[in-house]
């Protein structure tokens, strides 16, 4: 068995407890290809990048939702291995924001169709991820005060 130090078991605990890299380079990649094509032409652009802008915020804000919910209750709220066609991207959200560049590049006039299909499905993966988050709590509460009332004799016959 090999001998673990008790730093490097901390270090793999904070690593566990960090948001992924490639959560943040997704947002920031999905963020910029937005605003660039809201730069490049606004007229048509703008509405559409504000879209995908405020679903990527709205993903981030239910990865934070989902990471408190796992320090508070102990279990994870997050989707693993789930094939959903609102949760494809899961956390390489940077690829679908490559995407609506690529297609947007050869078919300018595509680019808010794309964005807002995308945000769609970003969007909607967060509210899922809210929804998953919240059933976790309600059920870790639901469990608790089972187990108090459990304790104190309540419930009994």
């Amino acid at each position: 068995m090999p001998n673990v130090s008790p730093n490097a078991s901390h270090a793999v605990a904070a690593a566990a407890r960090r948001p992924p890299l490639s959560d943040a380079i997704g947002s920031l990649v999905t963020v910029a290809v937005a605003l660039l094509f809201a730069w490049w032409h606004p007229a048509q652009n703008r509405w559409a990048a504000l879209a995908l802008i405020l679903a990527v915020l709205l993903d981030a804000g239910a990865r934070v939702i989902v990471r408190l919910v796992k320090a508070r209750t102990g279990v994870s709220a997050d989707f693993q291995g789930v094939a959903s066609p609102l949760l494809m991207l899961g956390r390489a959200v940077w690829i679908g924001g490559l995407l609506v560049a690529g297609g947007s590049w050869l078919r300018p006039d595509l680019f808010p169709l794309l964005a807002c299909t995308l945000a769609g499905l970003v969007a909607m993966g967060a509210c899922a991820r809210i929804a998953s988050a919240r059933m976790v709590t309600v059920l870790d509460a639901a469990e608790r005060e089972a187990a108090q009332d459990k304790t104190d004799g309540r419930g009994t016959r």
